[in-house]
């Protein structure tokens, strides 16, 4: 089942984001993603919501990609907790 992740990040900024992506090189969707978009959460700091084939596939990317890009650009410690939630609907 397709579920939604949020991650707030309240210390995140575009600087951030923009090393953490350079540094994990994505080109393409990774395995289970299915969308992506991020930009300034509404009090400040960064945001990301994507959609994954499951959450198992969002967290095996969690955990083997993107908290190693944490700590390997100096993001201060690993990501936020994100929240998940089952998809009903989305439109792509």
């Amino acid at each position: 089942m397709a579920v939604a992740m949020l991650v707030d990040n309240p210390h995140g900024t575009q600087e951030i984001y923009d090393r953490i992506r350079d540094h994990l090189g994505i080109e393409e969707k990774p395995a289970g993603g299915i969308f992506h978009a991020a930009g300034p959460g509404p009090d400040g700091g960064w945001r990301v919501i994507e959609i994954w084939e499951s959450e198992d596939d969002a967290k095996r990317f969690l955990k083997e990609r993107l908290v190693p890009a944490f700590q390997a650009v100096g993001a201060g410690g690993p990501p936020p907790t994100p929240q998940f939630w089952p998809i009903y609907n989305y439109m792509g």
